[in-house]
Order: C-alpha cells, then sequence, then structure tokens
C-alpha cells in the first residue's frame, strides 16, 4: 500500500515537472527559430543593399552623365537616399538611407506575429578617368541615418504641402510660410526656401532642408546634415487646387 501510494506520489510529482521542461525547450525552441527568421531577413536585407548599390553604379555608367545634378538624380532614382553628397576633391558621391525587412515570428506565450530589422547604410560611388562606375557598401550607425530620415520626411511634407497650395500662393514668400508656419529665423528653420520661379504652368522651388541636431555640440567640427532639393508642380487648371509634387535631390542650391 505504501508503495503504491509513493508510486502514485511519485507520477503526480513527474508531471508538473515534465510540463515545465516541455514548457522552456518550447520557449527556447521558439526564441531560436525566431533568432534564425531575424538573421535571415537580416541577410536579405544586406544582400538588397549591395545588389542595389551594384544597380546604381551600373545606371551611372550607362547614363553617360557628367553633370553633378544629373549624377545626382540617378542615384536618388535608384536609392531614394534623401541625403547625396558629393566630394569634389575625391569625386565621389556619397548616399545614406536606411533600409528595412519584415519577417514573420512564432509566438511565444501567444504574443508573436511580424518582426523588423532596420539598418542604415552609406553608399559611396567613384569614377575614374576612362573607368566604369564602382560602388562601396558599407553599415553604419543608425545615428547616421537619423538626419537623412528626418530630411526625407521634411521632402514629403513639403512635396504634400506644396501640392495643396493656390496658384497665387506659389511664391518665395508664400511657400516659406507654408513650410515653417511659426515664422522661425533662417538659421533655425529646418526649410529654408532659396527661389521659386514659374514659367507658364510649371512651377520650381528650390528648397535646402536641414537636420538641425538639438543634441550636437557647436563646437564638434560636425557639419550639420542638409540637401538641397528641386519640388516641381504642374499647374493644371483642370485639376483644381491641389496638384502633385515631384522632388528630385540637387548637388547645390
Amino acid at each position: 500500500m505504501r508503495r503504491t501510494l509513493a508510486n502514485g506520489c511519485l507520477v503526480l510529482l513527474m508531471i508538473p515537472a515534465a510540463l515545465v521542461a516541455y514548457f522552456w525547450f518550447t520557449v527556447w525552441h521558439t526564441g531560436h527559430e525566431n533568432d534564425r527568421r531575424r538573421q535571415d531577413a537580416l541577410d536579405s536585407l544586406l544582400r538588397q543593399a549591395h545588389e542595389a548599390a551594384d544597380r546604381t553604379a551600373d545606371a551611372l555608367t550607362r547614363s553617360g552623365e557628367t553633370g553633378t545634378d544629373a549624377l545626382t538624380g540617378v542615384i536618388w532614382e535608384h536609392t531614394e537616399s534623401p541625403v547625396i553628397a558629393y566630394d569634389e576633391e575625391r569625386r565621389v558621391f556619397t548616399a545614406v538611407a536606411a533600409r528595412s525587412a519584415v519577417y514573420e515570428e512564432k509566438p511565444i506565450l501567444f504574443a508573436g506575429g511580424p518582426g523588423t530589422v532596420e539598418r542604415c547604410f552609406t553608399y559611396t560611388y567613384a569614377r575614374r578617368p576612362g573607368s566604369e562606375w564602382t560602388s562601396t557598401t558599407t553599415e553604419s550607425d543608425n545615428e547616421a541615418c537619423r538626419g537623412s530620415g528626418e530630411i526625407g520626411d521634411r521632402v514629403r511634407f513639403a512635396r504634400v504641402r506644396m501640392g495643396g497650395m493656390e496658384a497665387a500662393g506659389l511664391t518665395r514668400a508664400g511657400l516659406r510660410r507654408a513650410l515653417d508656419p511659426s515664422g522661425r529665423p533662417g538659421d533655425e528653420s529646418r526649410s529654408d526656401v532659396r527661389s521659386v520661379v514659374r514659367k507658364g504652368r510649371t512651377v520650381v522651388a528650390v528648397v535646402l532642408f536641414r537636420h538641425l541636431d538639438r543634441y550636437r555640440s557647436q563646437d564638434d567640427g560636425s557639419a550639420p546634415v542638409e540637401q538641397c532639393y528641386r519640388l516641381t508642380r504642374i499647374l493644371d487648371p483642370d485639376a483644381g487646387v491641389e496638384g502633385p509634387v515631384t522632388a528630385v535631390p540637387v548637388a547645390d542650391c
């Protein structure tokens, strides 16, 4: 009787132990699988970044362009990088942009769903006389993409505001008020409208967008992140007040 009772108690103790072991194994296996899926998504992201850089270099070679603005436009078309800089001495273009990829996570304790990986990349494009364009892709700290991301947001905001303005208001002063309604001084503004030119039904605005880092020291020697854009709107009398606006980065305002 005692032996039977002891065996019964042992079985009862083994059941929760087995359940706990199964739970921890499931959690470990699920976490391991999610790590594998995250790494696969990251590997795919890195591969896509290198492929995009190679395609851009091929496009630069095929374009046959020599003007800085035209080459900047080719790079922007293939990378969609909000910030593209040109070093005249080195004859090198540098573009900074963030890329992200989504992967599906297995649920742990009913918590699952899509996961996201994001990385910041710096693309460098160079051409030596008589040779093709070459590209170099490096992974940068996410901080390097913060300014680029803010400028991209400002450009999208400017396209919406300019696209919704009446034709009469599409002047330098009018666009300044639309992009910076608070009326801050020019050196503190994130958008500096340099010019607005209207020819027929085409309005072209040149705007310098800045990233104002409040935490960056003024004496650290680093240059502020900024990019000049050419915004173009075609005035269509049949389309009403609103109209689409295109934005292309240019090397110099």
